[in-house]
């Protein structure tokens, strides 16, 4: 059972969807709508403390949409073999959305770490042409 699993877990990462740009702006579209979901969720809190106490109607409204929110940033997090990550942070990307704005802080460190991997396969690509340029 386990190594069908498991064997079934290689098909999904090397099978992808959406090109990596792709990926990542959908990436990119779920956490801010997550960090969206926490703030809607934090005012349908203190609306029903000072504004409507006793009535929980903006919590359980604000609570849905938060939810619906999370579960696209987790199925977006799972995009992790686009995204050409490991699965240990495409586990960190999900427990980053447990604190209020942690998605958002994640996606930005995770487009500052693409980045500079960017830069640096761009500058060691470059590199040799440079050497070769200057010459003996």
């Amino acid at each position: 059972m386990i190594s069908y699993l498991t064997s079934l877990l290689r098909k999904f990462e090397t099978n992808r969807v959406f090109t990596e740009e792709e990926g990542w702006m959908l990436f990119k579209l779920a956490a801010v709508g997550e960090g969206v979901g926490w703030t809607i969720l934090i005012a349908g809190i203190v609306i029903s403390k000072y504004v409507t106490p006793g009535n929980n109607i903006a919590v359980d409204f604000a609570g849905h949409i938060h939810g619906i929110l999370f579960l696209i940033y987790a199925v977006a997090a799972g995009l992790y073999p686009t995204l050409r990550w490991s699965r240990k942070r495409a586990v960190v990307a999900l427990l980053a959305s447990v604190p209020p704005y942690g998605s958002i802080l994640f996606e930005q460190w995770a487009w500052h770490e693409r980045r500079m991997a960017d830069f640096k396969r761009y500058r060691y690509s470059l590199a040799p042409l440079i050497l070769e340029w200057l010459g003996p």
